[in-house]
């Protein structure tokens, strides 16, 4: 039998076979650079179309605000009524002092924006009443600081004592009845809110010798409830 062509031994790897011709590495090599090359720009097409998919993402969240963000409760009301509105209101009042428009209070922040009224009516001889509004305008829209500084003044009252009322004033919101020193003239008070409004009222009996707290607070509760719905 005729021997096969013979080949040097350091020519090829150890695990050949002598007598077989050696594989053709040049196919496979040109395999393995083809495939690399898929693999390659297969890993680049992923990494820019992430890339794209992160960016329409940011903006995404960048250009529409989270629908889950809280919201504070609008101010309700931005101007204040004339104190001859709420006198109108209410029959046997003594006669009102001045009919001036509200005003800019000073102690407005950087919340919000106070507008300020004051009415006083009264009368030698008679009970008289007294009525201050402080409209609180917040100066972010939807922050709820107005409604939240109206709240707070009804609250600060509640806690130095003054009881909560049961029975609806006008449309306030919550009522309180506030009683005064009475080492004078007996007073008696209202304190409530009203969306983004912080009320006080106090009456004031006509001499010493009137102690019925009960006709006090109902006069307080009659001028709370001409203030409130004076409100529009």
């Amino acid at each position: 039998m005729q021997q096969g062509p013979q080949y040097p031994y350091p020519q090829y790897p150890p695990y050949q076979q002598p007598g077989y011709p050696p594989p053709k590495s040049g196919g496979k090599t040109a395999l393995i650079i083809v495939l690399v090359m898929a693999g390659v720009l297969l890993l680049a097409g992923v990494g820019v179309g992430a890339f794209f998919l992160l960016r329409s993402d940011d903006k995404r969240s960048v250009g529409a605000p989270s629908s889950t963000a809280p919201a504070g409760e609008p101010d309700k009301y931005s101007s204040l009524p004339r104190c001859s509105e709420v006198g109108s209101r209410m029959n046997n009042l003594p006669p009102l002092s001045s009919d001036s428009p509200a005003e800019p209070a000073t102690t407005s922040g950087d919340k919000i924006q106070l507008l300020q009224l004051t009415c006083s009516w009264m009368k030698s001889g008679s009970s008289s009443g007294t009525l201050s509004m402080l409209l609180a305008k917040s100066n972010r829209p939807g922050s709820g600081d107005g409604p939240g500084y109206a709240k707070a003044g009804y609250q600060i009252e509640v806690d130095r004592g003054a009881k909560p009322i049961t029975e609806k004033i006008g449309n306030a919101t919550k009522a309180a009845d506030v009683d005064y020193d009475q080492s004078g003239p007996m007073q008696c008070g209202v304190r409530f809110y009203q969306g983004n409004v912080d009320v006080t009222v106090v009456v004031t009996a006509a001499d010493t010798t009137d102690r019925n707290i009960e006709r006090c607070r109902r006069n307080a509760h009659s001028l709370a409830k001409a203030a409130s719905e004076s409100l529009a």
